[in-house]
């Protein structure tokens, strides 16, 4: 990323990318997690909304998510929390 020093971009096994579009993720009950903020092929930045409880995600939790796109473009994703810190969520892809 261009706002990350050289040394984590060299350290990080795939490039991520900030996303500028209005991008959501859904749990399979349809409630949101969150704006997806930066993507890569290894997974996802997520920004938690206010009074969501990032003690819903623990570290090394799986669960199933959306990813709603502009237009109502839809993917559904396996995941594995890596980082919960305030209100910032990073999965990693498992499928």
């Amino acid at each position: 990323m261009v706002d990350e020093p050289k040394a984590e971009q060299e350290r990080r096994r795939f490039l991520r990318l900030d996303l500028s579009e209005d991008v959501r993720a859904v749990d399979t009950t349809g409630r949101e997690i969150g704006r997806v903020e930066r993507v890569g092929a290894g997974g996802m930045q997520i920004r938690l909304p206010e009074g969501l409880s990032i003690t819903d995600y623990a570290k090394g939790s799986q669960f199933d998510l959306h990813v709603i796109e502009p237009g109502d473009s839809q993917q559904s994703f396996k995941v594995e929390v890596r980082v919960c810190s305030g209100d910032l969520l990073g999965v990693q892809f498992l499928n």
